[in-house]
């Protein structure tokens, strides 16, 4: 309660104080011999277009290979299917994030998210026509 009355009272004379000052104050002449720095020149990127990644934004999604078990809220994930628990390929698509063991069971991880799958994939450095292209690519 007591201390509201004087924090209220620094913040006024803080403004006052400003305001004292920036209404005397005038900045000083840069004198006749100033030059103003020299535009930058706009440089295009260094890769050609043909050598550039896409964006993730510009994908249908992303996939990589989780082979550990992995661990969701205290428990290991295993496929509803069949069992398996590692070996998974991990998509990020529009639609979340889709977990797809050894034996091809797809399903979606309603825990995982976007911003689980970047912190835990690496660049993107391959790119591949087809899901299936990319699936055999990664040795499933």
């Amino acid at each position: 309660m007591f201390g509201h009355r004087r924090e209220r009272r620094e913040r006024l004379e803080a403004q006052q104080r400003w305001e004292t000052w920036s209404a005397t104050h005038v900045e000083p002449s840069l004198g006749p011999d100033h030059q103003e720095p020299a535009a930058m020149p706009v440089v295009d990127d260094f890769l050609p277009p043909d050598l550039r990644m896409p964006t993730r934004e510009e994908l249908a999604g992303i996939l990589m290979p989780h082979d550990t078990p992995l661990v969701l809220d205290g428990e290991v994930r295993a496929c509803s299917e069949c069992g398996a628990y590692r070996k998974w390929i991990v998509a990020s698509t529009n639609d979340g994030v889709w977990l797809r063991c050894r034996a091809g069971h797809e399903q979606v991880e309603p825990r995982l998210d976007a911003a689980w799958f970047n912190r835990t994939s690496g660049p993107i450095t391959e790119q591949h026509a087809t899901y299936e292209e990319c699936l055999r690519f990664l040795g499933h």
